[in-house]
This record gives structure tokens, sequence and C-alpha cells, in this order.
């Protein structure tokens, strides 16, 4: 997959995520009724983490570097830490740090040349497959558990 090709896909599921939380009024965001008594905001704070750890992981990639991952050690733990740290945040903070962790991936996208994306050696995979697992896979995912509970309650 090229770079042009990354982030086309990104940025069209990034879109159709964000216009998904934007037609949901902020009480319904925060209302704790997704699986586990989750929130839509605690889905936001969950896929700027993997954001971020991404573009944390790029950045390494783009210095020669092979990244440590200790959080993909054990996905259910880091997952639960995070929620258990960013549960209580407004909304507001949510928002604004999503829109900052997306541009960081995107930077750290742009920043890297095809044969970095390419290149099997650091993760066991195309450094573009690591991308579209913590991109516009996840953002897909968490857009079919919205919609699901969207249809759910609107009968």
């Amino acid at each position: 997959m090229t770079k042009h090709e990354l982030l086309t896909v990104i940025r069209t599921e990034r879109a159709a995520f964000d216009a998904l939380v934007a037609s949901i009024d902020d009480a319904a965001l925060t209302a704790p009724a997704l699986g586990d008594g989750h929130s839509v905001k605690d889905l936001l704070a969950h896929i700027s983490l993997w954001e971020r750890l991404c573009a944390k992981w790029l950045q390494a990639v783009g210095r020669g570097e092979t990244p440590d991952r200790p959080e993909v050690i054990d996905v259910d733990a880091t997952n639960a830490r995070d929620h258990a740290a960013s549960k209580d945040a407004p909304l507001a903070d949510v928002l604004a740090e999503s829109s900052v962790t997306h541009q960081a991936l995107l930077d750290a996208v742009e920043a890297l040349s095809e044969d970095d994306l390419a290149d099997e050696q650091r993760f066991g995979w195309p450094a573009w497959r690591l991308v579209r697992v913590n991109s516009d896979e996840h953002y897909r995912e968490h857009i079919d558990q919205i919609a699901a509970w969207l249809r759910g309650i609107s009968g």
C-alpha cells in the first residue's frame, strides 16, 4: 500500500467516524450505553490512545529505531488502564485530544518514506499494516459499534 493510499483510507474512515460522533448530542456521547458501560466519549479516548501509540512507534521508525511496544503484550490490560485514567475526563478535553492524536498519526505517516511503510522487519508485517490496525480499521470497528447502539435506541 502506498503512503497516498494509506492516508486516503485513514482520512476517509476518520471523516465517517467524526461525522457519526458529530451527529450525537453531548448527553448521549457521555452516556455509559455501550458494552461494559462505556460511552462514545470513552471510545474516542480509546482510539486516541492507539493513535498516540502508533504515532510514537512510527516516529521511532523515522529515527531508524525499532520501538518497544509493551502496550501490545496485553491489549486488554492496556485498554483497561487507559479507560481508568480517562473515564472522568471532560468531553471537551477528550474531543480536543482526539483531534491532536489524529493529526499526530497523520504527521507520523507523512514523515515516513514508502520504504519505511513497506518494511516488515520491525513489526513482523509492513508498517502500513500496523497503521491501518490502529486507524481506519479501528475507526470502522467502532463506527459499527456506535451505529448498532444508535439503531437500538431509535427502534
